[in-house]
Parts: structure tokens; C-alpha cells; sequence
């Protein structure tokens, strides 16, 4: 029989007991007054964890999707935004941005580096038409962290909108939507949340409604439109606060592990995480593996590690699936085969898990010298 597996990517997670159990449970409608009461309870829940007095929208959809309605909501045809970061996220902002019909300005920074703020303050000079600044706080991609406290201050200084992929960060990593100036800023439950696949919180500011409804043509639709989500709150708020149907299981489902989150405690939960990130990164280092992120740069929550030299990245990954049951991430893009990343997420972060992962490791290195002196 199988294994069941659990998850040490960088999402989705392995959810817990309960979260599992409110994800079972029964298909509920998605109207009424006593759904649309649950709803807007875990929007300002959820606007806890982002740290906003502003507004949360539930997205229905992935990460992608609601980056997608950040940028086509604010911005329109041929209008300029600047794109800030090196790494896979970094470039899919950069691919929605264009197949919005915007004009995407790129940061000229150092491969597998942060951005620094004075690269973004170099850019805005060079392409001073930028309506928008986009950056991913979290590069799982390489397993870092950009400054975007400081790369956003520099943008809003020039009174441009900014619009953060927090997707693997929100929940996990500290974030503060208000205090550093976020104007839209994207999250998703089934990550550092410890949710399930399907929803995209996104917190709007009091700026971004501004630019969203100012009048200017923009390139969103109708469904990946936040003016639409925004209006069905308002008008259809008491009984449906959304454009269509919800996912009434995976809503409840995340309404659990917010409360288990906020249970917790913030601080404590995201506490937790790092230890497991930094028992990960000692374990790794003592087993002969460079690490991609130096420390004071590497994400709490994703660990990126180079193969060592000789190594099968692909048969370490499938080792560790079928012969202990742990699925570990590959390299991505041009880091497929030389990497591997390790999620710190959900059931991952547990100690358990942490110490069955490190000890699998061990023991795949012993079998892989064992094979090559036979």
C-alpha cells in the first residue's frame, strides 16, 4: 500500500487534523445571511494577520490569479509598471503584467540576490512614467526574502501604487500591510496559513480602491476584477458578498486554521516555523549540503539547497517520496537538477517531521556512497 505522504514543499502543505476535518465536512450553500456573517468574520480575521484596518478580499482562485486582478485591476493597457526581484515569482509577475497589455520595467539587480533599494530608486529614474511598483516578498524559487519594507517606501515616495506577492509569506513571515505601506498585497491559504488549496486573500488600501476606481480604462476583466468583487460586497454584502459561487468547504476549512493560527499566536506560530527552518538548515550543513540563500538573507520558511557534487537531485527526491513518504521540491526553471527546496509549512514545520526528514537524508547519502563504492 502506499504511503501517505507529507508535504516539505514550499506548498501546498499537509494540513492538520482539524483543518482536514472541517475540509470533509458538508457542502454548505454559499449565501444567506448567516453564510455572508461567517465570511466577512474571516476577512477581518484574515486582515489580522495581515496587519491592515483596510479591506480583504477572499479571491476564489490561486496566488496567480489574484496577482492577476492586483495588476489588471489598478493599472491599464500600456501603462508602466516596474517589476522587482530575480527568480521565478519575480518573472511570473512579469508575465502577467504582460499579457495585461502593461509595460513591464525590470530591476536591474544580481542573480540570486536581494533587491536593494537603491537598485529600484535607480529604475524609477530611468522609467519615471511607472504607475505601479510590483515585488515578491518571498522568492521560493530560491528560498529568500526581499527587503519590501524599504523597496516599497522607495516607490510610494514617488507615489506609486505597490502591489506585493506575499503568496508563500503571509502567515508565516512578518508582514505589517499598513505600517510599510502596502497598497495590494496577495496571500493564500495553503501555505504558511496551513489552509487548503482555493483561496486567495488579497488586502486592498484605501490608495489602491482610489486607483482601481478612478475611471482610467483598465486591463481586468470581469471575474479577476476587484471592482466587482468590491461591489457585490457592498450591494449584495448582507447575503452574498462575492461575484459567484464559493468554495463553502475549503472557506470553512480555512476559517479553521486561521483560528488555529490566531490561537497560537503570531509571534509563536511564526517562532515555530523558523525553528524548523533553522533546525533544517544546521542539519543540512552538517550533512556536506551548501545552502542557495546565505542566513542572513534565507527565508524562515523555504530552505533552498544545492545538490552536492555528483548528486541525482531527482533520485534523492523520489527516494525520499516512495522509500519514507516525505515529498520534497525540486529546482524550478534553470534550477531544475541543481537544487532542492524544503517547505517549513503546515505539518512540515512539526519536529517529527523535521528530524524524519534529516535522518532520511543521512540515510540516502550513506546508500548513495554505499552504491558508488560498489
Amino acid at each position: 500500500m502506499r504511503v501517505r505522504e507529507v508535504l516539505l514543499t514550499p506548498g501546498p502543505v499537509t494540513i492538520g487534523a482539524e483543518v482536514q476535518r472541517a475540509l470533509g465536512g458538508p457542502v454548505r450553500a454559499s449565501y444567506g445571511e448567516d453564510w455572508a456573517e461567517r465570511y466577512q468574520n474571516l476577512e477581518r480575521r484574515l486582515a489580522e494577520i495581515f496587519r491592515t484596518g483596510g479591506d480583504v478580499v477572499l479571491l476564489f482562485g490561486p496566488g496567480s490569479a489574484a496577482l492577476e486582478a492586483c495588476l489588471g485591476s489598478a493599472l491599464g493597457p500600456n501603462e508602466e509598471i516596474l517589476v522587482a526581484g530575480a527568480g521565478l515569482f519575480a518573472e511570473r509577475l512579469a508575465t502577467i503584467a504582460t499579457a495585461l497589455r502593461l509595460q513591464v520595467r525590470a530591476v536591474a539587480t544580481e542573480p540570486l540576490a536581494p533587491v536593494r533599494p537603491e537598485e529600484v530608486e535607480l529604475a524609477l529614474r530611468r522609467y519615471p512614467a511607472c504607475r505601479a511598483l510590483a515585488v515578491v516578498y518571498h522568492e521560493t524559487s530560491i528560498g529568500l526574502l526581499n527587503p519590501v519594507r524599504e523597496i516599497c517606501d522607495v516607490a510610494r515616495q514617488r507615489g506609486l501604487i505597490t502591489i506585493v506577492d506575499a503568496v508563500s509569506a503571509l502567515g508565516g513571515i512578518p508582514l505589517e500591510v499598513d505600517a510599510w505601506g502596502l497598497d495590494l498585497c496577495v496571500g493564500v491559504a495553503n501555505k504558511c496559513l496551513g489552509g487548503p488549496v482555493g483561496i486567495a486573500p488579497v488586502a486592498v488600501s484605501g490608495r489602491a480602491w482610489e486607483a482601481i476606481g478612478d475611471g482610467r480604462p483598465k486591463s481586468a476583466g470581469w471575474y479577476l476584477n476587484l471592482a466587482t468583487w468590491r461591489r457585490f460586497g457592498s450591494e449584495w454584502g448582507s447575503w452574498h458578498p462575492h461575484p459567484t459561487t464559493m468554495p463553502s468547504n475549503v472557506l470553512d476549512a480555512l476559517e479553521t486554521a486561521v483560528g488555529e493560527l490566531l490561537a497560537e499566536g503570531m509571534d509563536a506560530h511564526q517562532a515555530r516555523l523558523a525553528a524548523a527552518a533553522a533546525r533544517v538548515r544546521r542539519g543540512l550543513r552538517e550533512l556536506g549540503f551548501e545552502l542557495v540563500a546565505p542566513d542572513e538573507h534565507a527565508s524562515p520558511v523555504t530552505t533552498a539547497v544545492w545538490a552536492r557534487p555528483g548528486m541525482d537531485v531527482n533520485h534523492y527526491l523520489t527516494w525520499l517520496r516512495e522509500r519514507r513518504g516525505l515529498r520534497v521540491g525540486g529546482g524550478i526553471g534553470q534550477w531544475s537538477g541543481r537544487l532542492f527546496r524544503v517547505g517549513h509549512m503546515g505539518r512540515a514545520a512539526e519536529p517529527g517531521v523535521v528530524q524524519a526528514y534529516l535522518e532520511a537524508t543521512a540515510e540516502y547519502l550513506k546508500e548513495s556512497q554505499k552504491r558508488d563504492r560498489d
